[in-house]
């Protein structure tokens, strides 16, 4: 074999030798989802007593359908941004301890924008918190750093991967709600068409 099909065959086959397989993709997955669900969940529940006085329970019914609609996205793209990040990086920098590195990117990333998210509800209108946003590059390059160096540590590694492993019994409830979410979001959809 030789030209491009040859090229275009070695760079596929180097591709999925980064690619991580379904094993190591479920616990991060579950890390990223029990982040994201929990504070959805939080802020749900939060506002549930003023919704009572004024929506109906198929309404708020609705409601938690689409945020666990909109939660799945959100946990599926941020999925893929780090498995983009560790198709980027050489293999010994993420691939080597991926459960770990990506679990402990998703858990310091989301929990940075749920701080960020704390600090621009406790604001106000004329005290916005810019300087949050001014340190934002420089946080997010200690997080890498943070997810790519951490597991070097075998203590924190073997914590974090063992976190990550029994995350994934969340994902059998999480799932099914999602897809219950998911029809419920849809039947909304087709009944407001009609």
């Amino acid at each position: 074999m030789t030209g491009p099909v040859y090229f275009c065959t070695m760079n596929s086959m180097k591709i999925k030798e980064k690619l991580p397989s379904i094993h190591q993709i479920a616990p991060v997955l579950a890390v990223t989802a029990i982040m994201h669900y929990g504070w959805t969940t939080y802020r749900f529940i939060q506002k549930l007593p003023s919704w009572l006085l004024f929506l109906n329970f198929r309404e708020i019914l609705s409601n938690y359908a689409q945020t666990l609609v909109f939660n799945l996205a959100e946990v599926l793209l941020f999925i893929s941004i780090i498995v983009v990040i560790n198709l980027l990086l050489p293999r010994k920098l993420f691939m080597n301890m991926f459960i770990a590195r990506g679990s402990l990117l998703a858990s310091l990333s989301l929990g940075y924008l749920v701080y960020l998210a704390l600090s621009i509800g406790q604001s106000k209108l004329s005290d916005f918190p810019w300087r949050i946003f001014q340190w934002a590059p420089l946080v997010t390059l200690v997080i890498f750093l943070l997810a790519i160096f951490l597991p070097y540590v075998a203590l924190v590694r073997k914590i974090v991967e063992d976190l990550a492993d029994r995350a994934i019994i969340i994902l059998y409830v999480l799932v099914p709600l999602t897809g219950l979410g998911l029809l419920l979001f849809l039947y909304n959809i087709l009944v407001n068409l009609v």
